[in-house]
């Protein structure tokens, strides 16, 4: 099997139909012998913040010296960017072996045949065995009691992130349905982490361990004594949201300390200090800014603004930008208004992608400049000539367009390869998934 097949095993027509239910995931796994009883399991569910705090968690229990596995999504620029080993990308080699594995046990199940995202799982679950890991930060794709992340084995602590409105049709009109869709991935006496989070959603978590005999941990609570002041950590991720994301994790890290996990502080410190993330508030360039960002729903949308806000000289910026049409975007783009000048929209490559004209008109119907552009190169070349211009640029939507819109900039020349930071790996990755 050739890197291509194996992507094309897990990604074609038969697999790309999300389906519902668990029936697929667990019968694929005990056919795979239950892999995942070799390892400890954190789910880490929620509807903002969940990619920041799994990779600042996975990242603390690497610097405390254990080995890790970490799968989190959406992927970005291939099938093996769903996961990392120890903090790296596995090899083109040990995904292949794990796809080989799971191909082998899907020939004995019937036509029920799985999703993309179960065999994504299964995968992660292979190659996590593979490398021996001790924990597994496991992502949830959507939701947590229906996800396929939720396995059979129970895991050790669910960490619960900002809850908010979002995929409504799937898990629920109003944010405690949502929270108790997401909260049912924790099994009965599994430790629960809460981050941050209004007070109805506060007392029905809280409510919810005790029905379960589950230890519960609230970030904001005062017998949670680490801090990133007290560590004195310079967070490596930016955005002003990201130090409640970092309180979570240290919530995360006093529970797993009360499960008799050794994790320094030095270690803590040095996982939140060397976390990264793309499109997570990162700052490409200055003077004038190029800010890249995945903000995908209203809860986004506050955190980016808030940190927009936080910039010296309150800049005005031209915006690219895409959305998905089942997200709420006539309550994002009304709070982006007072930091833009214009608006560039660009149609991501996804089925349920809003066409560019339709974001478009939108804009114009609450009184903001806006243009579609044909293309993501076609947007890409034009933010070129505005930067070279002058003028401030925030690319910002769906993370299904950033890792093209990325590249186009890195081919028109308005960005060049950080070896500082992850652009060295996502070049590795283009030279061999592309």
């Amino acid at each position: 099997m050739t890197i291509e097949e194996a992507y094309s095993f897990v990604k074609n027509e038969k697999t790309t139909v999300s389906k519902p239910g668990l029936t697929r995931i667990h019968t694929l796994l005990r056919l795979l012998g239950n892999p995942e009883q070799h390892m400890k399991l954190i789910h880490v569910v929620g509807t903002n913040g969940k990619g920041s705090v799994s990779a600042m968690l996975s990242s603390v229990l690497k610097a405390a010296g254990y080995r890790v596995g970490l799968m989190s999504s959406p992927y970005l620029y291939s099938l093996k960017d769903y996961y990392r080993l120890g903090g790296e990308l596995p090899s083109d080699e040990a995904y292949i072996r794990a796809v080989e594995t799971v191909s082998e046990a899907c020939r004995l199940m019937n036509d029920d045949y799985p999703s993309e995202f179960e065999l994504a799982v299964a995968v992660g679950i292979i190659l996590f065995l593979q490398t021996e890991c001790e924990y597994v930060v496991l992502e949830a794709g959507m939701g947590g009691g229906k996800d396929a992340t939720n396995l059979e084995t129970p895991g050790i602590m669910t960490v619960v992130t900002h809850i908010a409105m979002d995929h409504e049709g799937f898990l629920g009109r109003d944010q405690l349905a949502i929270a108790k869709e997401k909260l049912a991935i924790a099994a009965k006496g599994e430790s629960i982490v809460l981050a941050a989070n209004e007070k109805d959603i506060r007392r029905f978590c809280a409510f919810r361990a005790f029905e379960n005999n589950s230890p519960f941990v609230y970030a904001k609570d005062p017998e949670v004594d680490l801090s990133v002041d007290k560590l004195g950590a310079k967070l490596s991720l930016k955005g002003s949201y990201q130090r409640e994301n970092a309180a979570t994790v240290c919530a995360a890290v006093y529970t797993l300390r009360k499960l008799s996990v050794y994790i320094s502080d030095a270690a803590v410190k040095e996982g939140l200090e060397n976390t990264f993330v793309p499109f997570r508030f990162q700052i490409r360039k200055t003077k004038p800014y190029l800010i890249m960002d995945g903000g995908h729903n209203p809860d986004c949308i506050d955190a980016l603004t808030e940190s927009l806000s936080e910039l010296p000289g309150k800049p005005m910026f031209t915006v690219v930008t895409g959305v998905m049409a089942d997200k709420d975007y006539c309550a994002m783009y009304p709070k982006l208004l007072p930091y833009v000048r214009r608006f560039l929209t660009v149609t991501p490559n996804n089925p349920r992608a809003l066409p560019a004209k339709d974001l478009r008109n939108y804009l114009r119907s609450i009184g903001a400049e806006a243009e579609a552009k044909r293309s993501i190169s076609s947007a890409a070349d034009a933010v070129r000539l505005a930067y070279e211009a002058g003028e401030d640029v925030l690319c910002t939507g769906t993370l299904y367009m950033m890792a093209e819109l990325e590249a186009c900039f890195l081919e028109n020349g308005l960005l060049s390869f950080d070896r500082t930071s992850d652009d060295d790996l996502r070049r590795d990755i283009r030279k061999t998934d592309r």
